[in-house]
């Protein structure tokens, strides 16, 4: 199939980007991908080796904050999928420009460039469950209300409490709104939940690398709420990318569409990669309180609605599945591998045993640096996956 329409993916080596525009040369289209560096053939290699990449697909260099700089990839264009955005999470010295100055500015210069463009017929942007979460209505939930695509975050809310994502996800999207009701195009939503599954880009992306954190132990049962919020929903990178294009193609998509498989804790999450790869002898098994491993597992914190998406077509892939695709892409990035290094310290007289757990890349050099630090008896190494 070939086409002669064009559609803009913006950020498109980007997690979810390089699926959009995997699924879009698939259905013929012509793709025009924004990226920071579009001569970075390493950064880039899994989009340039796409099938029909080659013929269909051209790269634009545009940065999200400097106005007009996606004029030249949007002119003469049909369709825009914006996915750029800020991704610096743990930035606290400049969080507003890190994170809520990209999603807000970024979101209104894309909307504009697609304006001034006048042949774009509808933009679909990438939002986040997060923008429907966090707020006092969220908070104080039941177990009866079910979260749809009415519920909506609240900004000050989430500043207060410092979730700068959160806020500019919320934010992106209401300015968005705003700027479409005069536009002379269509505006969707796809509002994803943490998305896991298959990788094309050649290095771990945020919510990936949740998962590998669990999955090599390497995070604290304390601590993983820091890692993702305590109750998480998930969602397949595949079925993200096909709901962008779904809610493209399909004249009557409108407003926002929730992509949510299953919610579920850390602590769940922990158990299921457990389950499913006992050979990782590092994931931290939680404590089950009494209750056999199903019942923990099938236990569900919150009820959400996907019907909206299902209505367009699309069908989700099992969280289960999901979470085999992630293993399987962190596996084949070698990422999965950790050395143990086991140093016995004499302190005081009194022996002390410490282990750490380190990145495959730098073993060598923490190696060297604990061989000028301790004598070779006491330096042991274990290679685990």
């Amino acid at each position: 199939m070939t086409s002669n329409v064009t559609v803009v993916v913006t950020g498109a080596n980007g997690f979810i980007a390089a699926w959009i525009v995997k699924q879009l040369l698939e259905r013929g289209y012509n793709v025009r991908g924004t990226v920071r560096n579009p001569n970075d053939d390493k950064k880039l290699s899994h989009l340039l080796d796409l099938p029909g990449a080659k013929e269909r697909l051209v790269l634009y260099k545009a940065e999200l904050l400097v106005e007009g700089d996606f004029d030249e990839a949007i002119a003469g264009a049909d369709y825009v999928i914006h996915t750029a955005t800020g991704a610096d999470f743990y930035n606290r010295t400049d969080p507003y420009g890190a994170l809520i100055d990209p999603a807000v500015k970024g979101t209104l210069n894309v909307l504009r460039s697609a304006a001034k463009a006048k042949t774009v017929k509808r933009v679909v942007q990438t939002s986040s469950v997060v923008a429907v979460f966090y707020s006092d209505r969220f908070i104080s939930r039941t177990d009866s209300d079910v979260v749809d695509e009415t519920w909506w975050g609240d900004p000050d809310y989430c500043l207060k409490n410092e979730l700068y994502y959160h806020a500019g996800k919320n934010l992106a999207e209401r300015a968005a709104n705003e700027f479409a009701k005069d536009a002379p195009f269509d505006l969707v939503s796809i509002l994803p939940a943490t998305v896991i599954g298959r990788m094309l880009q050649k290095s771990v992306n945020w919510s990936s690398g949740q998962v590998l954190s669990l999955l090599k132990g390497i995070d604290r049962p304390e601590d993983r709420t820091a890692l993702i919020p305590d109750v998480i929903s998930f969602v397949d990178v595949e079925d993200v990318a096909l709901a962008h294009i779904l809610a493209m193609e399909n004249p009557a998509a409108e407003g926002r569409y929730l992509a949510v498989e299953s919610s579920m804790t850390n602590d769940q999450m922990a158990l299921l990669l457990a389950k499913l790869y006992p050979e990782y002898t590092s994931v931290l098994k939680p404590p089950l309180n009494g209750l056999d491993e199903e019942t923990f597992l099938n236990k569900r914190f919150f009820q959400f609605s996907n019907e909206k998406l299902k209505l367009l077509g699309l069908k989700f892939t099992p969280t289960e599945e999901s979470v085999k695709r992630a293993v399987e892409s962190l596996q084949q990035l070698n990422e999965t591998r950790t050395t143990v290094i086991s140093v016995k310290v004499l302190v005081g007289g009194f022996s002390s045993l410490s282990h750490v757990i380190i990145q495959p890349q730098v073993q060598k050099r923490v190696v060297r640096l604990l061989n000028l630090l301790v004598s070779r008896d006491t330096l042991h190494l274990r290679r685990e996956f």
